[in-house]
């Protein structure tokens, strides 16, 4: 499957050397493996004829959804529908698929204020009596908390920041080990920067520009994932948030919930500012690092306990939107 071999082959190949150059190495490879999984496709079945039919594209739909979730094989449509307009701009006769309907049935905890200011209580006080690696992790988790909660970021995200990526001056911290390795600026305010300052400070990491902001053993290496994730459960635990890990719709209230309920946040915030949701949107939608607004949908297309009046308004102007929308990742 390395080589291009279909009828097609020559277009595909100027087509990913454009598309190399516009998306990440990780998502690049991605889109690759649909484009020769098309290309195999074209070839498996003799297609000869320099155009894409409706029947050709539907019978690949098919052959390409079985024994895959529906997601992904959205993703597989998504990517050849970008191919079939590079085709039809070149002149050649393509029909051009909708993307498949999917049901997303996971259902993001969305923090309430009461959840918010549980969690930063305990976080605060939080004592650690037992034998530990990382000695740090009492002044760590209350800020990594005001950081998910505060800027949206990703859990890895967070650990991986260094001192020299916070910018005091101009209140940016650089993301830049990020998911697709898409690096971005995210901006914090007054409060924040205070806190980061004061923290630094305390930390004796301020004037150290490649000591990672929450490190473990050592301020030249960092506190992993797992663990953040372990000490936010004792943390959510005394807070006496439920987890409901059991409900098949969801992971309950976890961290990565914390990027959600931020989503939500904004888009309400932005709304009671009267900024209307089709200038917001995409905005937030390069704040979070997505490839496409497809995936801030899924962000706020969500029901919910909280902010539904927001979840409806998004509801609105998504529903005309992201059916018609053509997204270039």
């Amino acid at each position: 499957m390395s080589e291009l071999n279909s009828v097609f082959s020559e277009e595909i190949k100027i087509h990913l050397s454009v598309r190399e150059s516009e998306l990440s190495q990780e998502a690049y490879r991605h889109y690759r493996r649909t484009m020769l999984l098309f290309d195999e496709y074209l070839c498996r079945v003799k297609h000869d004829v320099k155009e894409i039919s409706e029947a050709v594209i539907e019978s690949w739909i098919k052959d390409i959804s079985e024994g895959i979730s529906p997601n992904t094989a959205n993703q597989h449509v998504h990517y050849i529908r970008q191919l079939l307009l590079f085709l039809l701009n070149s002149g050649y006769n393509c029909f051009i698929p909708r993307t498949l309907i999917t049901h997303d049935t996971y259902v993001p905890y969305l923090y309430s204020d009461e959840d918010v200011e549980k969690l930063f209580a305990v976080a605060d006080t939080m004592v650690v009596t037992r034998a530990r690696k990382n000695k740090f992790v009492e002044k760590e988790m209350p800020l990594i908390l005001r950081l998910l909660y505060c800027c949206g970021l990703r859990v890895g995200e967070a650990v991986n920041i260094k001192v020299t990526d916070l910018d005091f001056d101009r209140r940016l911290i650089i993301l830049r080990v990020t998911k697709k390795y898409k690096q971005r600026l995210v901006p914090f305010g007054d409060d924040l920067a205070e806190i980061l300052y004061r923290y630094c400070t305390s930390m004796g990491i301020l004037n150290d520009s490649e000591a990672y902001l929450f490190p473990s053993e050592d301020v030249h290496s960092h506190i992993s994932t797992n663990n953040v994730g372990n000490y936010y459960r004792s943390i959510r635990k005394l807070a006496g948030i439920s987890s409901n890990e059991s409900l098949e719709s969801g992971r309950g209230a976890c961290l990565h919930c914390f990027r959600h309920t931020f989503a939500v946040r904004a888009f309400d915030k932005n709304e009671r500012d009267g900024i209307k949701a089709s200038e917001s949107v995409p905005f937030l939608s390069t704040y979070l690092g997505h490839d496409s607004l497809y995936e801030t949908e899924k962000y706020l297309k969500y029901s919910g306990n909280y902010f539904e009046d927001t979840l409806t308004k998004f509801d609105d102007y998504s529903g005309e939107l992201f059916p018609e929308v053509i997204i270039y990742e």
